[in-house]
């Protein structure tokens, strides 16, 4: 969490796109959105009502199928910050090469490396902050299934378990204190 801090912090202070670059990331964090499906998402993605994010409503995931992300409160905070920031556009992280803001980012990389540069993060991509989402939903005692659901997964949780669930030294501390052996 520090380490993807730094670097919207960094991205904010110095870079041109910093506020797009931060959203971009923290969005991710919060949701567990692969890197080039989140740059396609629309503000009618998002069911304020039913708090609902639908990603992949183009039909443009890895599995070529929409799913949708229930609202977790720090979801639910960025998005409505970022809300409040909204300049018009079709697309949550618009390009900013284009003049009507009605075509999506194609890529921040660039943002991402300088940023981290200045962050002293290194080797810290995109998709990091899918693991970190995945790893928190695990930590904070998630089913697995509902993970995989949220994250686009078809095998009912056996990936999140086996390479995603990267857990703290101590969350594995926390439940040998909940264990009880008889």
């Amino acid at each position: 969490s520090e380490q993807i801090e730094a670097i919207c912090h960094a991205a904010l202070q110095n870079c041109k796109h910093g506020q797009l670059l931060a959203d971009y990331v923290r969005l991710m964090k919060t949701c567990g959105s692969r890197a080039s499906e989140t740059l396609r998402l629309k503000w009618s993605d998002l069911d304020w009502d039913r708090k609902q994010l639908t990603i992949g409503s183009d039909g443009l995931t890895k599995n070529h199928e929409s799913r949708v992300v229930d609202f977790n409160p720090a979801l639910e905070t960025h998005l409505v910050d970022m809300s409040n920031r909204r300049n018009g556009s079709t697309y949550l992280f618009p390009s900013p090469k284009s003049p009507a803001a009605e075509m999506p980012a194609k890529t921040l990389k660039g943002a991402l490396y300088k940023a981290r540069d200045i962050a002293g993060v290194e080797g810290f991509s995109f998709h990091d902050c899918r693991h970190y989402f995945i790893s928190h939903a695990v930590m904070s005692g998630i089913d697995y299934m509902t993970i995989a659901k949220w994250v686009g997964h078809k095998d009912g949780g056996v990936l999140i378990g086996r390479v995603y669930g990267h857990l703290n030294d101590e969350h594995a501390k926390r439940q040998a204190k909940r264990l009880r052996l008889a």
